[in-house]
């Protein structure tokens, strides 16, 4: 857990009289340049008769001024499980395990409570639910910008399959999209993008649930209507590729990013040969499929490491992708290995690891890489730069390099934070926390930002502090330019908030 060192100059709000509240329970309000306007926070006040308890939605501006705070009262059994602002409004997805629903409230700018939205649910579903959340590749609720949002949820028909509610706020209509009840295979649903005109949500195919087979295509939905647009299919046969990103570009062309594999290759086990990036009309037409081989494109323009050497390569997890005014991409992204786990190794010889994971097998992440990609989506440079190691246990031993990633990454194995851009788009910023192993000293943990301005790259960090074990830490975007540290101290029960200025060129 980390801290900040040194606030002289930094804005600073504390919130009192808080009961029980988690880092997760807070977020940023983003204004329609995708600038942070400000952020708001759900917690815990009192304790109330007859089981029920009195929560706080606070929200303030990106100085850290209040602008509201309002009251929401409901049942103990009732437990908020995720909550996302979509610029216009915020949701709150909860569950109440013995009632049996889902609940979603949504709430406006001003903290007004806006609409409440129940959905029966069997006991059955949830298990399936908290079984499919963690396995991290299962996006729960999805902001949709200016739009609404997406709840993504598990249905028991004649297998397992699943339901997509979409919630409009801006005065569209609100639609239910779902897995057939007829269908033989077990469907999940798990959606990667959605904007002003599509969802882009992928959908995967088992037989039955020991399958060492699973079946992708991506499925595209009309936003306005939840109707049906079309399908692109990548079975392990003719076509396995594991798709990551999707989005639109200016053109409204829509762009599918991930990693392909040799025709019969099993993405759940074996190793992909490159990256992809396929785009695509509305209808479904293929306009372009760019591959770019790790051995033939990828590996010979990997920049060495300080020391001069080339280290292998392993794999690269790219959490977000931005477009500049010159009609270049970047994707920006970690570099990571599979290898072997010591304590693992250790726990297995005395008998394994009780209760714990029992890995052999763990993640190590070292370097930030960002990609360059011209309009087309051909390679043209690769940025690394360094950073100290992390390491995570695989979720399991038997699975890919890339689908541990991609479980992991919702557990915060990767050291990545954000990435923000300035309205004219020559210029982001990228934020990582980064453990730095110092020879003769202490080693830092430093909050690192590498910047983009037209063209060129440069690095700024603020070194932070370990925690002491009553604190636990957030960062979170700021104001454009700035970074925003929450401190929750568990004994005290408040929230310290901080404005640092990061030294952007």
């Amino acid at each position: 857990m980390l801290a900040l060192v040194g606030f002289a100059n930094a804005q600073e709000k504390t919130i009192n009289e808080i009961s029980s509240f988690k880092p997760k329970d807070s977020g940023t309000l983003m204004d329609k340049n995708n600038d942070v306007d400000g952020y708001y926070f759900f917690y815990e006040v009192d304790k109330l008769k007859k089981g029920d308890r009195e929560f706080a939605i606070r929200i303030l501006d990106n100085n850290l001024n209040d602008l509201a705070t309002k009251s929401y009262v409901d049942n103990k059994n009732t437990v908020l499980v995720q909550s996302k602002f979509n610029n216009q409004a915020l949701i709150f997805a909860m569950t109440n395990y013995k009632e049996k629903f889902y609940k979603l409230i949504t709430f406006d700018r001003q903290a007004n409570q806006v609409e409440n939205i129940q959905i029966p649910v069997s006991k059955k579903e949830m298990r399936w639910l908290n079984a499919m959340k963690q396995t991290g590749n299962f996006n729960f609720l999805f902001p949709v910008d200016n739009k609404g949002f997406l709840f993504n949820y598990i249905r028991d028909n004649n297998k397992l399959g699943y339901g997509l509610k979409y919630v409009s706020t801006d005065g569209g209509t609100s639609w239910d999209y779902n897995s057939p009840d007829d269908s033989k295979s077990i469907l999940t649903l798990n959606p990667i993008e959605a904007n002003d005109e599509v969802v882009v949500a992928l959908e995967g195919s088992k037989k039955s649930l020991l399958s060492q087979t699973i079946n992708y295509k991506v499925i595209v939905i009309d936003i306005k209507t939840g109707k049906f647009l079309f399908e692109r299919s990548f079975d392990r046969k003719d076509n396995p590729r594991l798709i990551t990103n999707a989005f639109l570009t200016e053109d409204r062309n829509l762009v599918m990013l991930g990693e392909y594999y040799a025709a019969g290759k099993n993405i759940m086990k074996d190793k992909s040969e490159g990256l992809f990036a396929e785009t695509v009309d509305l209808t479904g037409n293929v306009i372009g499929d760019s591959k770019i081989s790790w051995v033939d494109k990828i590996d010979p323009i990997m920049p060495a490491n300080i020391d001069g050497k080339k280290k292998k390569r392993g794999y690269i997890y790219f959490h977000d992708i931005v477009r500049t005014q010159k009609g270049t991409y970047y994707a920006i992204g970690e570099r990571y290995r599979k290898t072997a786990s010591a304590a693992g190794i250790a726990a297995m010889a005395l008998g394994g690891n009780r209760g714990g994971s029992s890995s052999v097998t763990q993640l190590t992440i070292t370097n930030a890489a960002i990609f360059e990609f011209d309009n087309k989506f051909e390679l043209k440079d690769i940025k690394v730069f360094e950073k100290g190691k992390s390491r995570a246990p695989s979720l399991t031993d038997f699975g890919s390099p890339q689908l541990n990633a991609h479980a992991l990454k919702s557990f915060g194995a990767f050291d990545y934070e954000f990435t923000q851009m300035d309205t004219k788009r020559d210029r982001f910023y990228s934020a990582f926390i980064d453990y730095e192993r110092l020879k003769g000293q202490k080693n830092k943990f430093a909050f690192k930002a590498i910047m983009y301005n037209d063209g060129s790259f440069s690095e700024d960090k603020i070194y932070l502090e370990e925690d002491k074990g009553k604190i636990q830490y957030r960062v979170m975007p700021g104001k454009l330019g700035n970074v925003m540290l929450l401190e929750y101290n568990r004994k005290e029960k408040t929230v310290q908030l901080h404005l640092e200025k990061l030294n952007i060129q």
